[in-house]
């Protein structure tokens, strides 16, 4: 049975993007919307995590970024050509809402082609033969080529990484192996990494809420003391679309 190994060195790219959290944005995207309505912020937050990851693997040649494009939307991947592992950052809850799609037979979600290559699940072997198995299989196999390209024959693997999001913090990071019918193999839990140089020490997420005033400090856009700051008022919205 595959077993998940911690890869610091990807994580230490991957993880300052991933743990971007709301409040890091949401005054300077109201101020751009122009009032209380900010429907697309959920989406803009998204965005700040993808392109900050992008710009953190842009140096690193080993690593290399898979453009998902799901036309009203955009994600990446992060795949390792050293040891052909494919990384897929999403909320948990997104992913405990995919795998229920999956699981009943509903296979639209990018993450279902991507994790072709995972470990065959006995679930699966008990289907084979089943009316529209080979077109699913077919299907599956075509979008996952379309999304890597040439990187598709190097894929072992992919792994899925996942955090609880809520406006102040991003919390209970995991690495999240499942087999190619999505159920979980394994799953680790991903530090909270002080800076990107490995030299340092790490602390587990277990650990990991920080207070309001240090969220603030972080900001990636300062806030501006005009402006009417607005309050913590819950858990992100994580919907099907925005990653």
């Amino acid at each position: 049975m595959d077993k998940l190994k911690r890869d610091d060195e990807v994580l230490r790219r991957i993880v300052p993007g991933a743990t971007i959290i709301k409040i890091q944005v949401m005054d300077d995207y109201t101020e751009e919307a122009g009032g209380k309505y900010i429907n697309g912020l959920s989406f803009n937050v998204w965005d700040h995590r993808f392109n900050t990851i992008s710009a953190a693997i842009a140096s690193t040649p080993w690593l290399v970024e898979i453009p998902i494009d799901r036309y009203i939307w955009k994600a990446i991947g992060v795949f390792n050509t050293k040891d052909g592992t494919l990384y897929l950052i999403t909320s948990y809850a997104n992913f405990i809402a995919v795998q229920r799609k999956i699981k009943k037979g509903k296979y639209s979600h990018y993450m279902y082609p991507l994790t072709i290559n995972n470990a065959t699940s006995t679930e699966q072997l008990s289907l084979d033969g089943f009316e529209n198995d080979d077109t699913i299989a077919e299907e599956r196999l075509k979008e996952a080529k379309k999304i890597l390209g040439d990187d598709f024959t190097r894929l072992k693997r992919t792994i899925i990484i996942t955090y609880d999001y809520f406006e102040d913090a991003a919390v209970n990071g995991l690495e999240i192996l499942v087999d190619n019918n999505f159920s979980i193999i394994d799953r680790l839990a991903i530090p909270e990494y002080e800076s990107p140089s490995p030299d340092d020490d790490t602390i587990k997420h277990d650990n990991q809420e920080k207070s309001a005033e240090k969220q603030k400090s972080d900001r990636i856009v300062k806030w501006n003391a005009n402006k009417t700051k607005r309050p913590i008022t819950g858990e992100e919205n994580n919907n099907g679309t925005s990653n």
